[in-house]
């Protein structure tokens, strides 16, 4: 058949509704000898053609009806609709009336831009917001901006024609403490019809202030170094020269109630005596600031009393020189057990032993060992001591009666027993005051004494027997010849407040006295 549109020819296929040459819709009945075409499969169907006419057949057979998809089907229909417009828009009639009506609506919209004010909305109050100073009632000032702004929410606004009141609520957030306060703007109509701040924005109230951190930890540790914890029945400042630590161990923050709790480990060493623990400090937010509101010791295991390993034994030896020594005590070697005097004028040195400290009493319970020189008597001596005992003081309570732990006598030295002799008198035979025959020991006589033995009695170490020989002339009995004589020179310790106890002869006795005898049993074990 052939198209009226295009005039092409083509086999017209049964249902085709378009020309496969110009795309135009194909609309009448078109009436020609069919034509049967079996299709791909070989199944028997056949399709009827149109077989266009004898003369026209020729050319049929040389140009071959092109396929027609989907695809072209969308192109024709996208180039109809085209050329549609096309064709209507460069019709005058339609053209006109379309850039009138353009024309109107740009008109009323830029009117409606210039003439009529629109409302403050909340970006533009935000914006004025901005370097406002907010001053909280204990003092705490905000600086507006846009990181500390963290919402804004109109509550109300009363709009006239050329004033606007607007209060907003705001909720601030300085990285320490969050506040919600609400703010008065006030706009004013301008000449431009434009809104223009009236004045600075006013605070009309703070609804809340709470913290969004816990206390800064060095301004912690300083205030609480400010306080005094007791320990003990000791006051003790946390700042001063015994904390040898104070460091935060843990913090239980309850940021919505205002509230917070921190553990501190702490060790306080006096040089007296040492605790450790940790303390539990109850913090509050109020007054728009953290502060502490109680210490105490954690536990009951903590803050336990122990002496210092630092404790210096001089502490408690200055006061036991200062309380002083004069006692007699008891020996078994000396004076028959009778005792014999000490005092800390005669002590050399002082040292500590067993210590003994009563955290539940408070007392330090200790033995100071002595060691005494008194002139020629050595000992150790034994006091037991209580102190009362702190954090900050040790103090003297009592001592005990002094004990002697050992002891000893000087022997008389060689040096000593010729001056002691000399110009003493050497008891002879006759003890009769009018008859008697003592000699006078001259000085050079008593050079020539010579000691043979020396020798004390049990229980009696204070005295002393010096067994020897001296030659002098006896003047009485044989006047020409010198006589080497054995005697006996006793000796006594004898006592003097500056010198202690120091040997002093007592008597002088030959073999001639009838007293010889006692002192030569001695001399004999008997």
């Amino acid at each position: 058949m052939r198209c009226k549109s295009c005039n092409n020819e083509f086999i017209n296929i049964n249902g085709l509704k378009f020309c496969p040459y110009c795309g135009e819709k194909i609309e009448e009945k078109i009436d020609a000898q069919s034509e049967t075409i079996p299709n791909d499969k070989g199944t028997g169907n056949e399709k009827n053609i149109v077989e266009p006419p004898l003369d026209e057949k020729k050319e049929q057979d040389t140009s071959t009806m092109p396929v027609i998809s989907d695809k072209d089907i969308r192109k024709y229909k996208r180039d109809k609709i085209f050329d549609w417009v096309k064709k209507t828009f460069i019709h005058r009639k339609v053209i006109i009336p379309m850039i009138a009506i353009i024309s109107v609506i740009t008109v009323l919209v830029f009117a409606y831009s210039f003439f009529i004010v629109r409302p403050i909305d909340d970006v533009r109050i935000k914006e004025d917001l901005i370097g406002t100073v907010v001053t909280l009632p204990k003092g705490t000032i905000i600086r507006i901006n846009k990181d500390n702004m963290k919402s804004l929410i109109i509550s109300n606004r009363n709009t006239q024609k050329s004033k606007d009141e607007i209060n907003v609520s705001v909720t601030l957030n300085n990285d320490a403490v969050e506040a919600k306060v609400l703010l008065a703007v006030v706009y004013l109509r301008g000449g431009k019809n434009e809104w223009k701040a009236n004045g600075k924005p006013v605070l009309l109230n703070i609804t809340s202030v709470k913290p969004v951190v816990g206390i800064n930890d060095k301004i912690f540790l300083a205030e609480l170094k400010k306080l005094k914890m007791t320990i003990g029945n000791t006051q003790e400042a946390l700042d001063g020269q015994n904390v040898k630590n104070i460091e935060i161990t843990l913090r239980t923050p309850d940021l919505q109630n205002g509230k917070e709790k921190i553990l501190v480990a702490t060790t306080i060493d006096s040089g007296l005596l040492k605790v450790s623990g940790k303390i539990k400090c109850s913090l509050v937010f109020e007054n728009e600031a953290w502060s502490i509101n109680s210490i105490e010791a954690n536990s009951v295991d903590d803050f336990k009393l122990a002496l210092s390993p630092a404790f210096s034994d001089e502490k408690v030896i200055q006061l036991i020189r200062n309380q002083g020594l004069a006692e007699t005590v008891s020996y078994s070697d000396f004076f028959g057990g009778k005792g014999f005097t000490v005092k800390d004028g005669f002590t050399k040195s002082i040292n500590i032993s067993e210590k003994t400290f009563n955290a539940k009493k408070g007392t330090l319970n200790l033995t100071a060992k002595r060691e005494n020189v008194a002139g020629e008597i050595k000992s150790v001596l034994s006091t037991n001591y209580t102190f009362s005992i702190s954090l900050s003081d040790i103090s003297l309570l009592n001592g005990s009666e002094t004990t002697v732990d050992s002891a000893s006598v000087n022997n008389i030295p060689e040096s000593l027993i010729i001056p002691s002799i000399t110009n003493g008198e050497i008891e002879g035979s006759n003890l009769l005051f009018w008859w008697s025959n003592n000699h006078k020991v001259t000085e050079e006589e008593s050079k020539t004494f010579k000691t043979d033995k020396t020798l004390s009695t049990k229980g009696l170490k204070n005295i002393k027997y010096v067994y020897g020989n001296i030659t002098y002339k006896d003047d009485k009995n044989n006047k020409n010849n010198d006589r080497n004589v054995s005697i006996v020179a006793v000796y006594f310790l004898v006592y003097d407040e500056t010198d202690g106890y120091n040997w002093k002869i007592n008597k002088l006795i030959s073999e001639d006295s009838p007293n010889y005898k006692t002192y030569i049993n001695l001399k004999n074990g008997q």
